[in-house]
């Protein structure tokens, strides 16, 4: 019997997920874990036998709640290698921005809410559970009308920078920093300083402004405990190349700001 979702409706209901999401849920759980992953992957969607996202984002989250770490992993894979196809298709380069940036953000975004539904076991993909393309139509439009927002040559609205105050600045990006604030790290508390600092982020390269990204939402590097969801884990690489893009992201923002201050 699949679990029932915890999100309410404006009326104070329930989410239900449709009869046929149900039944595909009802007739994979009778189905071992390993046999159940080979059906989500390979399959045209036009297929009759392809598992519908919502399924797959069930069993996901099952995975996590039940600290089957490795099947959580192999759907992971499965589920954003669709995501990505499906941006491909549905976003291209335009006057807002490139096509790959605004598909990095949306991803970024989505990979955050997988996140925080694993680390608090609530309710924030029950509606991906529900209506999985609806809710990342309404992702995508989040996204795109930051970017329409974007005046002048800046075509990047990431991390949060639209933000009154920005993000929070994680520890390890404040000590990275510290050697060019010239020892006065609250400077990262000033709001002008900040703005600047957003901005600079947006110039780095995706896999640089990705690791910043997410140590801006407070994710670590990595950790001991299986149950912790990491950056290391998110992007399926080793802490080691993490840490790495952090450091050249940290050097080459030094050098933006330090070009900034000479203007």
């Amino acid at each position: 019997m699949p679990e029932a979702l915890k999100r309410k409706q404006k009326d104070g209901t329930l989410y239900q997920r449709p009869p046929a999401i149900e039944a595909w849920i009802e007739k994979l759980e009778s189905v071992g874990a390993e046999s159940r992953v080979l059906q989500f992957a390979g399959v045209s969607r036009m297929a009759p036998e392809y598992v519908p996202t919502e399924v797959l984002l069930y069993f996901l989250r099952r995975a996590w709640a039940d600290g089957e770490h490795g099947q959580f992993e192999k759907i992971y894979r499965i589920l954003m290698k669709r995501v990505d196809q499906s941006l491909c298709s549905k976003i291209w380069n335009s006057r807002i921005g490139s096509a790959t940036d605004i598909r990095d953000e949306i991803i970024n975004r989505f990979v955050v809410l997988v996140t925080k539904d694993c680390a608090s076991q609530a309710d924030m993909l029950d509606f991906y559970e529900v209506h999985f393309d609806q809710a990342m139509v309404a992702l995508r439009t989040s996204v795109l009308r930051k970017f329409k927002a974007v005046v002048g040559d800046v075509t990047t609205v990431t991390l949060g920078s639209q933000d009154a105050d920005g993000p929070e600045v994680s520890p390890e990006v404040a000590v990275a920093l510290e050697n060019f604030l010239c020892g006065n790290p609250q400077k990262i508390d000033d709001p002008a300083f900040r703005s600047v600092l957003f901005a600079a982020i947006d110039r780095l390269p995706q896999d640089q402004k990705q690791v910043i990204g997410l140590l801006l939402k407070g994710i670590p590097i990595d950790a001991k405990e299986k149950d912790v969801m990491t950056i290391a884990r998110i992007l399926q690489c080793d802490e080691r190349t993490v840490r790495n893009r952090r450091d050249r992201a940290c050097k080459a923002l030094k050098a933006i700001l330090e070009e900034e201050a000479e203007l």
